[in-house]
């Protein structure tokens, strides 16, 4: 358990900002308050309250930043970067020959990424989901566009392709991919992690430095310059429906070892989610809801949970879900508290559903300073309600908040006021005339 049982999670939030307005949903009248299942207008706007209110909370830091947010990033980097063509490709699959010389067991490439250089699919790739020896037949559950969303373009025969062992930029193994929680601020200095075993120093510059050094000729060591730039593909273009704001990592020399670079970077993170509604059917496997919307397998690991009717308390992870009719599939029912036998739902249950890891980001100790930030958006945008939350919101919880945030600051380690170091490169240019000197 890495927090209290007495953290707020999403749902949490959602009820309590739904009971503060007056519309939250009352299971049969034992008066607890619950996420407002049964008007989909109310869940929608507390669940923009919700979510409004911590982005304003994430907005509103020190001057500093949150402390909270700074976390640690580790990059695995590579020398493998394999390539070939295509002998055969469809929607799941590509087959080279060629692979069964230097991989000669079945799975010897699982978890790897796969890149589309040239041909039909320029630019898609995937993660290797299954590799068999035998024909050299790798599986991915489907091909990415050039920046990680679904809807790649299929490759066909005579395509070429790279299979890198970490997600690269291309399969460039020079070119890392950054998660999708960092977005460009960079706290601290890069450094290879402990027990590297090699004296390599390696510092941040801008960009530009890499890649003039690299625009004559690659050259193979250990990186000693890291640069981070927003990712931009080969042959992209910025546009509403291409753009991406996911950030790449690149490095100079081209790595020679298997190594993990780190970081400090601050956190980004997802906007917090949660549907609900009435059943209209349910099983030992199974619940429906024929008035849902969403496509084949949105709702997959996320985690539903029976709120009243029969059945209230069960709950299960989601392995698959069905759009055109509403049936979520899970393995078997649980009790409350996780153990076997929960009770089976039927068509008077009411349920919700959430990702699996539904909390905000700031951690316990802040889960007041979130919920005054809640009744505060509450307020802001509900005329009729006047209770004060601005004001203790803004002159209360959230100074409170910095202190809490303050208390992580060593206190006999100097200023904690570091900023990131570059590495300046200094420029020969030839003489032209007596100015120049």
């Amino acid at each position: 358990m890495s927090e209290p049982t007495s953290a707020y999670s999403y749902s949490d939030l959602v009820a309590k900002a739904a009971n503060e307005q007056g519309i939250a949903y009352f299971a049969g009248g034992t008066g607890k308050a619950l996420v407002p299942a049964d008007d989909e207008y109310s869940l929608q706007i507390c669940k923009e309250e919700v979510n409004d209110a911590i982005k304003m909370f994430i907005a509103d830091a020190p001057r500093k930043g949150w402390r909270w947010m700074r976390r640690l990033m580790r990059v695995n980097i590579d020398t493998t970067r394999v390539t070939g063509t295509a002998d055969a490709a469809d929607a799941t699959s590509l087959t080279d020959a060629t692979l069964e010389t230097s991989y000669a067991s079945d799975d010897d490439l699982n978890t790897w990424w796969i890149f589309i250089l040239t041909g039909t699919g320029i630019g898609s790739y995937a993660q290797i989901t299954d590799y068999t020896t035998s024909g050299g037949v790798i599986t991915v559950a489907g091909w990415l566009d050039q920046y990680g969303n679904t809807g790649g373009t299929t490759p066909a025969v005579g395509d070429t392709f790279a299979i890198t062992k970490y997600e690269t930029v291309g399969g460039d193994i020079s070119r890392y991919m950054l998660p999708e929680d960092f977005g460009g601020e960079v706290n601290s200095k890069i450094e290879y992690e402990a027990d590297t075993n090699h004296s390599a120093i390696i510092g941040w510059v801008d960009e530009a430095m890499i890649r003039r050094r690299r625009a004559v000729n690659v050259i193979s060591g250990y990186p000693r310059l890291a640069a981070y730039r927003p990712l931009e593909p080969a042959g992209s273009t910025l546009s509403n429906t291409s753009g991406s704001r996911r950030w790449e990592l690149i490095l100079d020399p081209q790595p020679i070892a298997d190594d993990v670079l780190e970081f400090l970077y601050t956190l980004y993170f997802d906007k917090l989610d949660l549907e609900a509604g009435t059943a209209s059917g349910g099983g030992a496997t199974t619940l429906v809801d024929s008035s849902r919307a969403e496509g084949d397998d949105y709702f997959n690991t996320w985690r539903i949970t029976v709120i009243a009717g029969t059945g209230k308390g069960s709950n299960a992870i989601a392995t698959d879900y069905t759009g055109s009719s509403g049936t979520f599939i899970v393995a078997d029912w649980l009790k409350a508290d996780g153990t076997a036998g929960g009770t089976d739902p039927d068509a008077t249950s009411i349920y919700s559903v959430e990702p699996a890891n539904n909390r905000h980001p700031a951690g316990f100790r802040f889960d007041e300073a979130i919920w005054a930030a809640v009744k505060y958006k509450i307020e802001e945008e509900d005329e009729e309600i006047n209770k004060g939350f601005t004001e203790k919101y803004v002159g209360k919880a959230l100074p409170k908040a910095y202190t809490i945030d303050g208390r992580g600051t060593p206190r006999t380690l100097g200023s904690m006021n570091w900023q990131v170091d570059y590495v300046h490169e200094r420029i020969f240019r030839d003489v032209t005339n007596t100015n120049s000197v």
